[in-house]
Parts: structure tokens; C-alpha cells; sequence
């Protein structure tokens, strides 16, 4: 998913950030849910005599929640490219965001690399002077397309 916002005077900012399917409370309620089920059907079967599965069933629900816990954290990256005077800033993060590289405008060049093997996604990068830094890895191809030819239009018309 891609934001756009413009300035009140010259610039651009793009805030870049994965699709979220599930807030944050649909997810513990999604996971309570499943781990639920997961116990009660446990414990129905220790308690006919099968004591060998309430184990494997609590380790199941960790390794559960460990799955939905690192879904949730990825699902907070967020990307931010700010195109204002001669400067063009990305910053990246998950909760909070930190400079990751800083590029001249008149020289930064947005670059759509195709992937070396057909399945795999093609790579947005801004690129000058040997640096390069990668955008939008979580985008789908056609949203990465997109943000590509807005990119260009920013650094090179404002």
C-alpha cells in the first residue's frame, strides 16, 4: 500500500507500507480462537487416556503464537521516501522510522531491476553515486510498478 502526501511548499512524501489484513485485536482473537480449539480437543483426548498429546498440543500453540507474533511485527515495516528541495531521504522501520540514506535529487535515479529468475519479484531501488537502497519488497509487482513511475515523476518534474 502506498501513501502519497504533498507538502504545503515543494515536495513529496511517500509512506510506503505492506497490506494488513487483520488489526491488531482481530489477530489475538484469530489466535485465542484457533489455540482454543487446539487445547479442548487436547485435553478431550488426555483425558481418554492419550496424556501424550496435551504436550505436543501445547507446543503447537507456542509455535502458533510465535508465527503470529512475527506476522504481526512484519506487518508494521514501514518505508518512507521524502522528495523535498535537493534532497531525496529514505527512511525505514518497523514501529519507528530511522534514516537509512540520504541522495542528491538532480542524481538519484529510480530503478526497476526484472528479477534473474521468471517467478521471482522484480526490485525497486533508488540508486546514485555506487548506493542504492531497496523500496517496497512487500509490494505486489503492479503496486511496485506504480510507485516507480511516481517516484520518477517526483524527482524529476518538483
Amino acid at each position: 500500500m502506498v501513501l502519497r502526501t504533498y507538502y504545503q511548499g515543494e515536495g513529496c512524501r511517500f509512506v510506503i507500507r505492506p497490506n494488513r489484513s487483520l488489526t491488531g485485536t482481530q489477530t489475538i482473537i484469530v489466535y485465542l480462537s484457533l489455540a482454543s480449539v487446539c487445547l479442548i480437543v487436547a485435553t478431550g483426548f488426555t483425558i481418554m487416556g492419550f496424556w501424550l498429546v496435551l504436550p505436543f498440543a501445547g507446543a503447537e500453540v507456542i509455535a502458533l503464537a510465535c508465527g503470529f507474533y512475527l506476522c504481526a511485527i512484519s506487518a508494521k515495516t514501514t518505508e518512507i521516501v521524502c522528495v523535498n528541495g535537493n534532497r531525496v531521504a529514505v527512511e525505514k522501520g518497523f514501529t519507528t522510522t530511522r534514516r537509512v540514506c540520504e541522495f542528491e535529487r538532480g542524481w538519484a535515479k529510480i530503478a526497476l531491476l526484472p528479477a534473474r529468475v521468471d517467478w521471482y519479484p522484480s526490485r525497486l531501488v533508488i540508486r546514485s553515486h555506487g548506493k542504492q537502497v531497496q523500496l517496497g519488497a512487500f509490494l505486489t509487482e503492479a503496486e511496485r510498478k506504480m510507485l516507480a513511475g511516481e517516484l520518477r515523476q517526483a524527482i524529476s518534474t518538483e
